[in-house]
């Protein structure tokens, strides 16, 4: 009688804790997201507020009972859906995730009905298993919706339609070795992959046929070695992140070179995003923070190690979209969702531990 009665608290216990994870009236495919008061965003900068985390954790059943009758079969109603981020890229068509973990595509979007306390809703999707790939290792969406996703072992690009079929793929034995990162042009026309061993862009068709290359292995100004990460700006620019020489470079879509930039500012250099002002983001793994820069020069260093709003463990790749920057906080297994103030407000705003 004693042992029926410690497995029945123990079944309590657990139907309590699922319960809560359940959240009594999710539906699949949704999330309560956690926003931030504004006393836990006291870390915020002057360019960058932490609003919300996408940790990706998803109620799969909508009540308790449900819930233990899962966890007694050996399952988690609570299991996250995104565990390991590794890539993110937003756009108007939602923000894409890439986890190492389920190997997974996801899709995340805002939903325009918001909630009981006024903050707006959002909702999680996996769209494809990316059985197809060895290495996922960055993802791009262009503007008519499509996904590009490198793949650093597979040596190839594949890019997906908005239903996540499989369309195309983008590969080049004699030039493509190791691709880390992807973008396509504003129109469409070209698509640009970065390669992290062959120190390299690589400028491919729609069609997938390689056309010509961009930068060199060097140490010379211009010259890269161990590339990262590379973005388009809006000003359709190539920002490619250089891992040796801890620096950023910039080229032309016709390969020629431009300028270099943000040498000395920064130990572990990974993902990079631009906003519409120009203004350069640059995650540091090292030091656990982003460096903002503006024309060339750093204009705020921001966050600090820790789990808290506005603090990082390992942050990696990041995106850019409508006044929010998305930084995939990897050893805190999440995604960190910041609203990014307008420089002419940020040199007004007091700065909270944020340096200049």
């Amino acid at each position: 009688m004693n042992r029926l009665a410690v497995r029945l608290a123990a079944l309590l216990a657990v139907a309590a804790l699922a319960a809560c994870a359940a959240r009594p009236g999710a539906e699949s495919g949704s999330r309560d997201e956690r926003f931030y008061s504004f006393e836990q965003a006291g870390g915020a900068g002057r360019r960058l507020i932490p609003t919300t985390t996408l940790d990706g954790h998803m109620a799969r059943s909508a009540g308790a009972a449900a819930s233990v009758l899962q966890v007694l079969t050996g399952s988690n109603p609570a299991t996250a859906l995104v565990r390991m981020p590794t890539a993110v890229a937003a756009s108007e068509h939602g923000v894409f995730i890439l986890d190492e973990t389920t190997h997974a595509l996801y899709r995340f979007r805002w939903t325009a009905e918001g909630r009981a306390d006024g903050t707006p809703g959002g909702e999680f999707k996996q769209l494809r298993t990316l059985t197809d790939l060895e290495e996922p290792t960055d993802l791009h969406v262009s503007n008519d919706g499509d996904v590009f996703v490198s793949d650093g072992a597979g040596r190839k690009v594949v890019q997906y339609n908005k239903d996540a079929d499989q369309i195309r793929v983008f590969t080049d034995t004699d030039n493509l070795n190791r691709p880390v990162a992807v973008t396509t042009d504003k129109r469409g026309l070209r698509v640009f992959v970065a390669d992290g061993l062959f120190d390299r862009v690589v400028a491919f068709n729609r069609a997938g046929i390689s056309l010509y290359g961009i930068g060199a292995r060097g140490d010379e100004e211009g010259g890269l070695r161990n590339v990262r990460d590379m973005v388009q700006g809006p000003d359709g620019l190539l920002y490619v992140v250089d891992g040796i020489h801890r620096r950023i470079s910039v080229f032309g879509l016709d390969g020629s070179y431009l300028s270099t930039f943000g040498q000395d500012t920064f130990t572990d250099p990974g993902g990079i995003a631009v906003d519409e002002e120009g203004r350069v983001y640059l995650a540091d793994g090292f030091n656990h923070q982003i460096v903002i820069f503006s024309g060339g020069r750093v204009v705020e260093v921001y966050g600090k190690p820790g789990a808290g709003p506005g603090e990082f463990h390992s942050p990696g790749s990041l995106a850019y979209h409508q006044g929010r920057l998305y930084v995939v906080d990897r050893r805190n297994a999440r995604i960190q969702v910041f609203r990014v103030v307008p420089e002419k407000d940020a040199r007004e705003r007091r700065s909270a531990g944020a340096a200049p």
